[in-house]
This record gives structure tokens, sequence and C-alpha cells, in this order.
């Protein structure tokens, strides 16, 4: 699985392409990421997440700043489709 992640939050501006075998393992690569771009205190909580309550955190600040409701997702698959729906990634061939 391959996706081209490009956001911007804040001082957090993410254009790279993530692979993984899995959704959680693609979430697990773009939380390491945030968290490298965070600095050392916010990013050492976030290092503590599993990738699914990244996910959902994630999904909690950009409804807050993009004053969206999307729903929190119940799996890291349901958030990379909305990353896809929402347009801050798109899947990519394998």
């Amino acid at each position: 699985m391959r996706l081209h992640i490009h956001f911007q939050a804040g001082a957090i501006r993410v254009d790279e392409i993530v692979e993984g075998d899995t959704a959680e393992a693609i979430t697990g690569k773009m939380q390491a990421r945030v968290a490298q771009e965070a600095g050392m205190l916010i990013g050492a909580v976030i290092k503590r997440m599993t990738p699914l309550q990244f996910a959902q955190e994630a999904t909690r600040r950009y409804n807050a700043a993009a004053k969206d409701s999307a729903a929190l997702p119940q799996s890291c698959e349901d958030f990379l489709k909305m990353g896809v729906v929402k347009g801050f990634a798109s899947t990519l061939p394998a």
C-alpha cells in the first residue's frame, strides 16, 4: 500500500510518499514523522500513542482546525480512507 501524504498543520508540513503492508504500518510511519516535527515534549506524547490513538487525535485536531465534523476513525484503515476523501492523501499504485 502506498500513499502520497500532503498536508500542513501549523508549522508541520508533510509532502511525501509513505509505504507499508498495512494501514496501521502507514499510520505508524505518519505518526513517527509528525512526532519528529513536533518537538521533544509533544513528540514524546505522540510517540506513546498507538497508531489508532494518533489517528483519532489527528482527526480531532483536523476537525477543530477545519471546522469539520469527520467521524473519529475506528481503525487505521478508516483514517487513511478519510485522508483520501478529505484530500490530504492520495493512493498510489503499489
